[in-house]
């Protein structure tokens, strides 16, 4: 019985290192083919080009429209500010920030529609199914409103953006994380 014992010990610990060293020698290579293609890139690419970065990213030779996707539910204690202040920091009329809400949600529809209202840059989604839901399901309702959008006026949007509502944009934070969609710079957000 004993002798049964250490048998089945040894074989569940050859088991045990077998399936370990496959595992390393999967993580091994993986890493081994970074590091050859990094020093790569370094003598063959860099060596001739400069590193390219935000800052000097060339500007797009085919701009175009930005679709900013805002999913809210039960958010009116922050979205009103925040779409404000997103208003104000993007002055250009090249993005649509698309709002999607739910018929169950009466504070945050009252905080936004005043918003809203006249604002060419906002495009309220309401969904139809009662909130809360998935953010997938405001997302697609927003991506649906973003495909009327594009039918209605004729211009294809070249980028979608989400955002949360508690977010807002920063130029700190522009400053260290910037990236370009046709001639804009566009910030990332922080959380506050």
């Amino acid at each position: 019985m004993a002798a049964g014992l250490v048998a089945l010990h040894r074989e569940i610990l050859l088991f045990a290192v077998v399936g370990l060293a496959i595992g390393g020698l999967d993580d091994f290579l993986v890493d081994l083919l970074f590091l050859v293609r990094r020093c790569w890139r370094n003598v063959a690419i860099y060596a001739r080009h400069p590193r390219m970065t935000t800052a000097t990213l060339p500007a797009s030779s085919k701009p175009g429209r930005i679709a900013i996707f805002i999913p809210a539910w039960r958010e009116a204690d922050v979205i009103g500010s925040m779409l404000r202040h997103a208003l104000a920091r993007w002055p250009a009329d090249d993005y649509r920030m698309f709002v999607g809400l739910y018929p169950n949600d009466p504070q945050t529809i009252d905080i936004v529609a005043p918003i809203a209202a006249g604002e060419p840059r906002i495009i309220v989604g309401i969904n139809p199914k009662l909130g809360p839901s998935t953010k997938a399901d405001c997302l697609n309702v927003l991506w649906r409103a973003m495909l009327a959008e594009e039918g209605r006026t004729g211009n294809m949007f070249k980028a979608v953006v989400l955002h949360d509502a508690e977010h807002v944009v920063s130029d700190v934070n522009r400053l260290a994380t910037q990236s370009r969609v046709g001639q804009r710079i566009w910030s990332n957000t922080i959380r506050i």
